[in-house]
């Protein structure tokens, strides 16, 4: 219920955006991910990722822009000829980010802000089995994000921006050997944490 009022309300920001002073669009494109922390390493895991957003300019040169995003990302290993048996992570998330923008020029904008996440499905992996049993992952999250914008005309535009988990993704404490995690489970206990880049086309109407 949480989450449905949730897209309710950013819907209807969305639908009033053009009788105020407002912009609204919508943004289509492709997630590229890893999860630090689990030993791996490697941008291996693309998923589609789209929404739409809505912003106000409040001075000459800066503006506010709210996103709501439906996002796909994960965990994958590198195509290798030899059985690799570890955890590959496919999970879906809804992003409601909050950025602040700095107006460049006409054509270039610069975003940064933050991201709370709420987790809808997620699946773990090894050797293409699905496991039935691990770690619980947390409903909600929070993250850094950073980016900008590129338009070629009035309508059309290219955003990038790279997304960083400042909660880890399990609520619970995880099982990890690896050396590499024990820094991350030191400070966070259980130190799994989504890195991702996005990259849309988006349109402003």
């Amino acid at each position: 219920m949480k989450k449905i009022l949730l897209i309710i309300f950013f819907l209807t920001l969305f639908v009033g955006a053009k009788a105020q002073k407002y912009n609204a669009g919508i943004m289509l494109g492709a997630s590229i991910s890893q999860v630090d922390g689990d030993g791996m390493g490697g941008f291996n895991f693309i998923g589609p990722q789209g929404g739409m957003f809505v912003n106000t300019q409040i001075t000459k040169k800066s503006a506010i822009q709210g996103e709501l995003s439906f996002v796909y990302k994960g965990s994958g290993i590198e195509s290798k000829p030899e059985t690799d048996f570890r955890v590959e992570i496919t999970a879906s998330y809804i992003d409601l980010a909050l950025y602040y923008k700095y107006l460049y020029s006409g054509k270039i904008n610069i975003k940064a802000g933050l991201v709370p996440s709420v987790n809808i499905s997620h699946k773990e992996s090894v050797a293409g089995l699905e496991q039935m049993e691990y770690p619980e992952y947390r409903k909600f999250g929070l993250l850094f994000s950073i980016g900008g914008e590129y338009y070629f005309n009035n309508n059309w535009f290219f955003a990038a921006d790279w997304n960083y988990s400042l909660l880890s993704l399990r609520s619970g404490k995880a099982m990890i050997s690896d050396y590499n995690a024990l820094f991350f489970r030191f400070l966070w206990q259980n130190g799994e944490f989504y890195n991702y880049l996005k990259f849309s086309i988006g349109y402003k109407f």
